[in-house]
């Protein structure tokens, strides 16, 4: 557990803090003492939370559902205030395992499992209540059982639909499948949620595998989970009818608990830990120790977010909370301790593996705030600036050299995707589906025109400026007069030879730059993820083959395929010596542009979920996003790690690189400047 910093509250309502369990998206989570001396855990919001007029509103009704209820295998609330300057919520301090970090467990205990977490779903669905968040960090096994936290994004069922259409809300990989589409769910989304669950309990792996969000989504909605590892018939027959597509013929948690009841020994009590493996029973009953005395009162304040922490307790041990999507209610000891991270083993290639010298880390030439807002989108560099687009719906310039803010442009709805650049223009899409272009020297509009809703950034090429949507728009750069429109995309389209190459969802379709007229088209019933185009290749990657593909630029044929092993994530680089590929797994892979065989292989921390660039030799990959991560830089040549910039919070996504500078946004709000060659040094600005 962290220590109080200078500028903690000591209390909140009537609980006295004792330390900082973790920090997420929503806020600060504390352990505290209620009043009665019960350990609690506090939620504080973030104060830029506040300025949101819907947030209350949110807020409170993630107080409500909690309150509302209540069961053996649920977790209460102590107290709350939602209307306080900074609202907040206490609940009671659950010291457990989560479930994400006991797996697999044996058949006998799953099924146990399954009984409990469906006694829970009776409970919450009594009161009224869908949790539409049930995943495995949401299943605390404690010394009186399995309990299911966080309602932080669940609704009253009213006439069992609580999900606008549209809106998707809930976790890739453990969400039903009418949930991934953003239509209409209800509490058989939750027990949907709970075969998924059970799914992985047993297995080690969800239902539809691993691979960043929008792939799990994808699989959702297109394919049958996946069960080959459920080997147990009648554990099978559980999941498989909670996993059913149609949410009509999924049981109820009444009719789940009644199944289950057969193969749930009646010896067993759920409210110990005899149902579990010895070796976990151990852990769980070490999670409630070392907890420490209150420290001196003090200034009650709040100060904003630092470096994310966690409570380490007796070793491997979790202590847990309830909370929020973003905070997760969930304080997780059994993550990895707040050390620093292992040596990297070489890479696989014969240069790479002869003793290279150890990794040094990035040196940071400055960072900059965006203010109170946090950056959603890759940055861009151009004409002495660099420019990137913010939570709150801005996009903001800072000088490339200093990083003094230049200019900030407002418009009417949030900025959604990465910027583009090209001749004293900025283009980026917001949420409304308008594109802007506004001038890089002053920040003020210079057109904008409605292409429609899309998560594709802009590119812009030859003059022309593309933007995905219900139709790819081909704009004139400089005015944003139409010059043609094409089949929609759905991904970032690329550029090259008199060419635009447009991901479509089960193709790549190459269409004339001059005309629009389509040149071919490349099947792809994998999906097509985004694309790169240089040297006559076309290059993307798949949803569900986990392969890269090459395409001739000319003809539309295949030149070669590489299964690279694991969920492709990012967009490929193409140069002349390779074309490098990045996964979900945290590997690098350099092919050979002509036949496709394997180079090098370089193994990273963490999870690669956005582009690498290329720049001078070095290849520059962030990892760990969604987590705690940062920038590694990759000698092209021979996969040798040269350095890695840490975050605290996690990079954001892609980087930029110009003039021997690597700019890239993190989760903590600051935007950072690094020396492309390494070296060490600490953080100034």
């Amino acid at each position: 557990m962290e220590a109080l910093r200078s500028g903690d509250p000591r209390r909140v309502g009537g609980h006295r803090l004792l330390g900082r369990l973790g920090a997420g998206g929503m806020g600060l989570v504390y352990l505290g003492r209620s009043p009665g001396g019960m350990l609690v855990a506090v939620k504080v919001v973030h104060p830029h939370l506040v300025e949101d007029p819907d947030f209350r509103a949110r807020f409170r009704r993630e107080v409500g559902a909690a309150r509302a209820v209540s069961g053996a295998f649920t977790a209460p609330v102590v107290d709350a205030d939602p209307e306080a300057a900074l609202p907040w919520l206490a609940t009671a301090y659950l010291p457990g395992v989560p479930l994400d970090q006991a797996v697999p467990l044996p058949v006998p205990a799953v099924l146990a499992l399954g009984a409990g977490l469906a006694e829970a779903l009776v409970s919450i669905h009594r009161a009224g209540v869908v949790h539409r968040d049930l995943k495995p960090s949401n299943v605390i096994l404690a010394l009186d059982g399995p309990r299911v936290i966080d309602f932080g994004i669940a609704h009253a069922a009213d006439a069992a639909v609580v999900t606008r259409t549209g809106s998707t809300v809930g976790s890739p990989g453990f969400i039903a499948p009418e949930q991934a589409r953003g239509a209409p769910t209800g509490p058989a989304a939750d027990v949907f949620s709970l075969g998924a669950v059970l799914v992985f309990a047993a297995t080690g792996v969800g239902p539809y595998g691993q691979g960043p969000p929008h792939v799990l989504i994808y699989r959702a909605v297109h394919e049958r989970p996946r069960l080959d590892g459920v080997t147990d018939l009648a554990l099978r027959a559980v999941v498989e009818a909670c996993l059913e597509p149609d949410p009509g013929r999924r049981p109820s948690p009444d009719e789940l608990l009644r199944g289950l009841a057969p193969h749930v020994p009646p010896s067993t009590d759920l409210h110990g830990v005899g149902w579990l493996p010895a070796d976990l029973g151990e852990r769980i009953a070490q999670a409630g120790t070392g907890i420490p005395e209150p420290p001196p009162t003090g200034i009650e304040t709040v100060a904003a977010p630092g470096r994310r922490r966690f409570l380490v307790v007796g070793g491997a041990a979790a202590a847990v909370a309830l909370g929020t999507g973003g905070v997760a209610a969930l304080v997780r000891v059994l993550r990895e301790p707040a050390a620093e991270p292992a040596a990297q083993p070489p890479a696989t290639s014969p240069a790479a593996s002869a003793a290279p010298p150890p990794m040094r880390d990035g040196k940071v030439l400055w960072k900059r705030p965006s203010g109170d807002e946090y950056l959603v989108s890759s940055p861009v560099v151009a004409g002495g600036q660099v420019f990137v687009g913010s939570e709150k719906g801005n996009l903001l310039a800072f000088d490339a050299r200093t990083g003094k803010p230049r200019w900030t442009y407002r418009a009417a709805r949030r900025i959604v995707t990465g910027p583009a650049a090209a001749s004293g223009l900025v283009y980026a899409l917001s949420q409304d589906g308008v594109l802007h272009a506004v001038d890089a020297r002053t920040g003020r509009l210079k057109w904008q025109r409605t292409v429609g809703n899309t998560q594709a950034d802009p590119i812009v090429a030859g003059g022309l400026v593309y933007c995905g949507g219900d139709a790819l728009n081909a704009l004139d750069a400089a005015g944003g007069s139409v010059r043609w429109r094409g089949a929609g995309a759905g991904r970032t389209p690329a550029a090259a030879g008199g060419a635009v190459y447009v991901p479509g969802e089960k193709k790549l379709v190459a269409y004339d730059a001059s005309t629009g007229r389509a040149r071919w088209t490349y099947p792809s019933p994998g999906g097509v993820q985004d694309a790169a185009a240089a040297n006559g290749l076309v290059c993307f990657a798949d949803f569900q083959g986990e392969k890269v593909h090459a395409v001739d630029a000319r003809t539309g044929k295949r030149r070669w395929t590489f299964d690279i092993g694991e969920t492709a994530t990012s967009r490929p680089v193409i140069t002349d010596r390779a074309v490098y590929a990045a996964d979900y797994g945290g590997k690098v892979s350099a092919l050979d542009p002509a036949t496709g065989t394997m180079r090098w292989q370089a193994q990273l921390e963490g999870q690669i979920q956005d582009n690498p660039v290329m720049a001078g030799g070095t290849l520059y990959v962030p990892s760990g996003i969604y987590s705690d991560g940062g920038v590694y830089a990759v000698d092209a040549a021979t996969g040798r790690k040269l350095w890695r910039f840490q975050a605290d919070e996690g990079v954001e996504s892609s980087p930029a690189v110009a003039g021997g500078i690597v700019y890239t946004g993190c989760k903590d709000g600051y935007l950072y400047a690094l020396d492309a060659r390494g070296g060490s040094g600490t953080a100034t600005g």
